[in-house]
């Protein structure tokens, strides 16, 4: 069994490896927890991380928010099956008819076409999830709902939402009053109380240099709540939330959620997956599935505003792992930390991310160029000197969200795009590094043949 002393060194040496400028790592297995924390939480005060210091959730704020939406599915406040304008009679989007069809399920598993990274940066507030839905009248659905995977944080704050509705509270009141104190979790969504704990904020790392500066701002875009962008907690905080979703008990024995809505959220729901999430094999309501099976493997990462977090349950193995980063570089750290254990202490490893473009097979390229739109911005598939190329255009909002990660958009520079698969339209991205590939798809064709829908990481549908 790994020691706190050992995971202690793996951390600190990850730390200084990647340019992290602080983390915190525990794993649980059957009874017992081991811990590490390395760096600081803040470049500038130089101020150590603590066991109890709080790190921003980022995505894995999802799994809180689907595992609060299952506490009303087992009281019989939620459906699952019902359409989202049951709870929400004024939902609507561009396209009313696709609108409609939205189903509660959907907003769980990514295939409503909702938007995936819209960001408005809406005034904080206790109504702000109520002012976000008027602001999605003016958005489309992409593609047709319940039919393809794409990852969506405007769909968990529309979950959000329907929580509040049912509830009569704020979700954060009843995050707060059904999960985070039920379990006893050292974790806020509240600006003023993270002034009077340990608390991180991000970071944005040099590529070339190391050096690390802090991000401009410690956090933004409140109407994203429900899908990341306000929770901090501790690293232990993960770990019991993974515990619960191993029996649905809380550490006092108090039931969270019952063992068929657990169940539930493991069930794999989509019967074709390929190239959505990088080391993921399906998805669930809530979790990305690592491994499928009767000894599945649970996961979900995050990121918000020059931070990294990951979190994985073993249930039937009765283990979790958690890890916490302050940095934009923490990706790199906690994907090297989570690999080495889950194979050295549960033979696990996780699926190839990569998608080279080998072997290559010819297409008719010319049905596939074309103009694809989505809130998250354009793509554009061009032939150059006849070879297919894919060129990418943010949205202002997803183009800020990347440099605040200490990024670029990568926008306006075409990429070779190879196919390698022509029976289920799957290429090949090349992204300008050796050996750095990403998974394209084309889906749906219209009546002249050609393709209406793209999947780059979300979709996009065609315009032109």
């Amino acid at each position: 069994m790994m020691t706190s002393k050992e995971l202690t060194r793996r951390l600190s040496e990850l730390v200084e490896k990647f340019s992290v400028v602080g983390a915190s790592a525990a794993l649980w297995h059957d009874g017992t927890l081991v811990r590490a924390e390395a760096g600081t939480v803040n470049v500038a005060t130089g101020a150590p991380v603590l066991p109890d210091s709080l790190f921003a959730a980022g995505s894995v704020t999802k799994v809180f928010t689907a595992s609060l939406a299952m506490t009303l599915v087992d009281e019989g406040l939620l459906d699952l099956e019902a359409p989202v304008r049951a709870y929400l009679p004024d939902f609507t989007l561009a396209n009313p008819e696709r609108s409609a069809a939205i189903t509660v399920r959907m907003l769980l598993n990514h295939s409503s076409g909702l938007p995936g990274d819209y960001m408005p940066d809406l005034t904080p507030g206790d109504d702000v999830l109520e002012r976000l839905m008027r602001e999605l009248t003016t958005l489309r659905v992409t593609g047709n709902p319940g039919e393809r995977w794409s990852y969506s944080n405007m769909g968990m704050s529309t979950l959000g939402r329907i929580i509040e509705v049912i509830t009569g509270e704020s979700y954060h009141t009843a995050l707060s009053s059904r999960i985070l104190q039920p379990l006893g979790l050292n974790a806020t969504a509240d600006a003023e109380e993270l002034l009077l704990r340990s608390t991180a904020v991000g970071h944005t790392v040099d590529p070339a240099t190391g050096t690390a500066s802090r991000v401009r701002r410690l956090r933004a875009w409140p109407e994203n709540g429900p899908a990341g962008s306000r929770l901090w907690l501790d690293v232990e905080a993960l770990i019991e939330l993974g515990r619960m979703h191993i029996d649905g008990t809380a550490p006092d024995g108090r039931r969270i959620l019952s063992p068929e809505a657990l169940q539930q959220m493991r069930e794999p729901q989509f019967d074709d997956y390929w190239g959505c999430f990088p080391m993921y094999v399906n998805y669930g309501l809530g979790w990305a599935i690592v491994r499928e099976g009767d000894d599945p493997v649970l996961a979900h990462g995050g990121a918000n505003l020059g931070m990294h977090s990951t979190l994985y349950v073993l249930p039937k193995q009765k283990a979790v792992l958690a890890v916490l980063t302050n940095s934009t570089t923490g990706f790199q750290l906690y994907t090297a930390l989570c690999e080495s254990l889950l194979k050295e202490c549960f033979n696990i490893s996780s699926p190839a991310p990569s998608y080279p473009p080998e072997p290559s097979v010819n297409v008719d390229s010319e049905q596939f160029t074309g103009v694809y739109q989505s809130p998250n911005g354009e793509v554009s598939v061009e032939l150059h000197d006849g070879q297919l190329h894919l060129r990418t255009t943010p949205s202002p909002q997803l183009a800020a969200w990347e440099e605040l990660m200490g990024g670029t958009s990568g926008g306006g520079e075409p990429l070779p795009l190879v196919c390698i698969d022509s029976e289920r339209h799957r290429f090949s991205l090349g992204l300008g590094s050796p050996g750095a590939f990403r998974a394209v798809q084309f889906y749906n064709p219209g009546a002249d043949g050609r393709p209406t829908l793209i999947r780059v990481g979300t979709l996009y549908e065609r315009t032109s």
